[in-house]
């Protein structure tokens, strides 16, 4: 659902409704549905809103609303882009005319990005933090489930939002299992649970108020009513971060999502270290964290300086797919 907030943002144009249902679908699918995206999707309903008559967008339109623009920068119009294309995608879903964006309609832009990977102390200290929130004003409620949501994360290496997403039913106590429903790309998926994990959900269920509601969202948040949002878990996991004293070495406070990060290096590291070859690791690893491609894998895994030349050994066979460089003239 959306809050007052963002559903007072689509409140004009024919597309307004599809812009409401087409975030509601994304959410849906566990992905998160950010500030900065919102903001995009509604400047985007209100340039339909300037250049159509009616529910159709034809490829002029299209071609108008996706322009470069003086000052822009390559990746923010690829934001557009894809924002474009993916909204354009759900319309024709519901029959709806409307123009589609070639895959390669611009060239790919690339920015070098390098998460911040947390050591075991410093998931420890974040686990302590989030035990230790002081209570709030309206509500204590996030003493009781942020704790739970952290584990959640640093134990499964789940999305936010697939975690946001969780309902009651889809916790397997009796298998120790976290059930994940069509997450990113659709795809569903078993995540077990270790003992300690098993034991902290357990404990969560019992104390909740509607557990035997099993359609209910796991976590609800007290003020809306329904599931945490994305943005709450923002500014609460900043203050995580930063009662837990973990910063970047730019100084600044990490993501949510390098914890999704972390857990896929760590888990690479210790399948490498008990022998597992790395052609069986990977797949394994894509599996377990619901990915469709193993290159979304790849994309996690983080070599540390620490870690290189124990890698290098134990894939010794992979040394020469390495390029060398040329010696200086």
């Amino acid at each position: 659902m959306l809050n007052d907030k963002e559903f007072q943002a689509f409140q004009e144009g024919i597309f307004k409704d599809y812009f409401k249902k087409y975030i509601m679908f994304k959410r849906g699918k566990g992905e998160k549905v950010t500030h900065s995206t919102l903001i995009r999707l509604k400047s985007l309903n209100q340039e339909l809103t300037l250049s159509c008559d009616s529910l159709e967008i034809s490829h002029e339109v299209a071609e108008f609303i996706l322009r470069e623009r003086e000052k822009e920068s390559p990746s923010s119009r690829g934001l557009r882009v894809s924002d474009f294309r993916q909204f354009s995608a759900f319309l024709r879903s519901l029959g709806i005319v409307s123009y589609e964006i070639p895959r390669k309609y611009m060239k790919k832009v690339y920015v070098p990005f390098r998460p911040y990977i947390f050591s075991e102390a410093e998931l420890g200290s974040i686990t302590v933090a989030a035990d230790q929130l002081s209570q709030g004003r309206r509500s204590n409620t996030h003493c009781q489930v942020y704790p739970v949501i952290t584990r959640i994360l640093i134990g499964t290496g789940m999305r936010i939002g697939e975690v946001l997403s969780l309902r009651i039913k889809d916790v397997d106590m009796a298998d120790q299992l976290i059930i994940v429903y069509k997450s990113k790309n659709n795809v569903s998926r078993y995540v077990p649970m270790s003992e300690s994990l098993s034991a902290t959900v357990g404990k969560y269920l019992s104390k909740i108020q509607h557990r035997h509601e099993s359609q209910r969202h796991l976590f609800i948040s007290p003020y809306t009513g329904t599931g945490y949002s994305y943005d709450a878990m923002k500014y609460m996991f900043r203050k995580i971060y930063s009662a837990a004293g973990v910063r970047t070495p730019q100084g600044r406070l990490p993501r949510i999502h390098d914890v999704r990060h972390s857990f896929c290096t760590a888990s690479l590291n210790r399948m490498l270290e008990s022998g597992m070859n790395l052609y069986t690791a990977i797949p394994i690893l894509a599996a377990y964290v619901g990915h469709v491609n193993l290159s979304d894998t790849e994309r996690y895994i983080h070599l540390t300086e620490h870690g290189y030349s124990d890698f290098i050994k134990k894939e010794s066979n992979l040394s020469s797919l390495i390029p060398e460089v040329c010696d200086e003239n």
